[in-house]
Formats: structure tokens, sequence, C-alpha cells
């Protein structure tokens, strides 16, 4: 599951990177090869290490995407993505987070709660945090659009479960007439 929300993201911010351009018809798109591919790496900005913790002081509050995925942003231009390891039962995007911290930082493995605003409803199960993966603010967006668009259609959903079991996406049926 953690795989193919990472594949999702990453796609979600090919996207975001492409949407200044003009559309193009699947015609006018030149073949990619291989050895295309592997003659014009990618910069080394777009590899970026995770990290087991995060400081308090770099984040100012904390995003809930959805009951796997949360983005700490910080200052200026600065976010984190963090993919929990597994889904977090009962956790919503409208709780505040209360999280048992060990120190002046948060790591890997840190548990937190979902804690709803109203004193009357009930929390989350008690959940892990994952690593903390630095992510461009104007990203952001794109990351949120995919998650939307996910559970609008089942496309994305397919595209990125077919790449985790190596097959390709099934294709719907000839409609009968």
């Amino acid at each position: 599951m953690q795989r193919a929300l990472t594949r999702m993201l990453a796609f979600a911010c090919l996207a975001v990177g492409h949407a200044d351009e003009p559309e193009r018809t699947d015609a006018a798109l030149p073949a990619i090869t291989t050895e295309d591919i592997l003659a014009n790496p990618l910069d080394d900005t777009a590899y970026v290490k995770s990290a087991r913790c995060l400081s308090t002081g770099k984040y100012r509050r904390i995003e809930i995407m959805n009951n796997q995925t949360l983005i700490f942003h910080g200052r200026r231009d600065d976010a984190w993505l963090n993919v929990l390891p597994n889904r977090c039962l009962g956790l919503q995007s409208d709780m505040i987070l209360s999280v048992e911290k060990r120190g002046m930082r948060l790591c890997a493995r840190d548990r937190f709660r979902g804690v709803s605003r109203f004193q009357n409803d009930v929390p989350s199960m008690p959940c892990s945090l994952g690593d903390f993966h630095h992510v461009r603010s104007e990203n952001i967006g794109a990351i949120r659009d995919a998650f939307e668009a996910r559970g609008r259609t089942s496309t994305v959903a397919k595209t990125v479960g077919a790449g985790e079991r190596g097959k390709a996406a099934p294709e719907d049926p000839p409609a009968s007439e």
C-alpha cells in the first residue's frame, strides 16, 4: 500500500511539472526509449533522501490528507510528506493530532492519535509515524488532487495498483452495441 501511495504521489508531482505545457495529442508525442531515459538522468534535486526525524521547530502545522498520509507544513516553502506505515483507523481530516513526543523532534514510529475538535467524538486508534519526505510546497496541491481523483475514479487506483503488481492495468471490456 505504501508503494502504491508513493507511485501515486510521484505521478502527481510529474503532472504538476508539466501543467504549464500546452496539451498535445498522443500522435504528437515522440516515443521514449529506455536508452533515452538512461542517457538523460534526473538532476540531483529530484532525489531527495527521506529523513527519519523532523525537529519540532521546522514545522508550523500538520495537515491530515487521509488515514495514511500527513503533511507537515513548515516555514517558507518547506513541507514534509509522512506516509504512515499502516492506515490509522478513525483518523479524519478535521481532527487535531495529539503526538507522544520524546524530546524536541518527531521520529518515525513515534505514536499519535487523532483527536476530534469536539469533546463528544471518539479519537482515532493509536498510530505510528513513517519517514519524513521533503516536498516542494507547489506539489502539495497536486498530491491533494491525486487523492481526490483516486476517490472519484478507479483509473488512478488501477494504474498505481497495476504498477505495484508488475502487470499492465486491466483494460475495460469493449462496450456492446
